[in-house]
């Protein structure tokens, strides 16, 4: 049997999931954050915080896949600070640290990564059965690209806002499931709304337009959870490849014997 074969066997036998490790690896994120308040003095009781943290937290735990999450997280750790860092250093947005970006928000991205992807489950169920919606993802998505473009435009001559404008109109054209990416969409967004409300009417971080917070800000959740589970997607793929599975083992010294 074939280590991917392997892989996919445990995850399909597994009578129980591991709920444990996701709670523990989502207080982990929780605490990093919250530190990342109290170091600057900014701490108290937040209702709003709690209830949000509480929400992500539940929808991580509600479906534990870790094919599909560990690229996932792997795509918001890494696509969360060249956001911030776009962000930050063009000025779009800053944090009250100054920081560019402050090291203690990146690993939210992944934590609204997943939650994002368990939002199209809750979406899906309510749904007619059949029913696909792969229109939306025409009418929503350039949209948000031209109302990016427009929110970025005092940096467009930055280079790296250049690439973000590239990357958003790559993404948007080369969709493999419009249907799914619609539904992405709507639920990263749907979290926007809280996360986006909680940061900037707390100060924590201020867009250059003062708006608390800009609609468009909010609706970049939606994209970036489009974007995180597209390269998920090639992740996971890339990954259940058998060539690649072949060379991993002989980098690793395996020999990619059972494959």
């Amino acid at each position: 049997m074939s280590p991917t074969g392997a892989l996919v066997g445990a995850d399909q036998a597994a009578p129980s999931r591991p709920y444990g490790q996701m709670l523990i690896a989502a207080s982990f994120v929780f605490v990093l954050v919250g530190w990342g308040w109290e170091l600057y003095g900014r701490w108290g009781t937040d209702p709003l915080l709690g209830g949000i943290w509480l929400c992500l937290t539940l929808l991580m735990m509600s479906r534990i896949e870790n094919r599909r999450d560990v690229p996932l997280v792997i795509a918001g750790l890494f696509g969360g600070f060249l956001i911030e860092w776009w962000g930050t250093t063009t000025e779009l947005w800053s944090y009250y640290t100054a920081q560019r970006p402050p090291p203690w928000i990146v690993p939210a991205w992944p934590v609204a990564a997943l939650a994002g992807d368990r939002v199209v489950t809750v979406i899906e169920r309510g749904m007619t059965p059949g029913r696909r919606v792969g229109w939306a993802y025409w009418v929503a998505l350039p949209v948000f690209v031209v109302g990016m473009a427009a929110f970025l435009w005092p940096s467009v001559h930055i280079v790296s806002s250049q690439v973000v404008l590239g990357l958003m109109v790559a993404v948007l054209v080369t969709s493999p499931d419009r249907h799914r990416d619609a539904l992405l969409f709507a639920g990263g967004a749907f979290l926007g709304i809280g996360l986006e409300y909680w940061g900037t009417s707390r100060g924590c971080w201020t867009y250059y337009t003062g708006e608390v917070p800009p609609g468009i800000a909010v609706l970049a959740h939606g994209f970036a959870s489009v974007a995180f589970g597209r390269a998920a997607t090639v992740m996971q793929r890339v990954y259940e490849d058998h060539r690649v599975v072949r060379w991993i083992g002989a980098v690793t010294g395996r020999g990619g014997a059972g494959v």
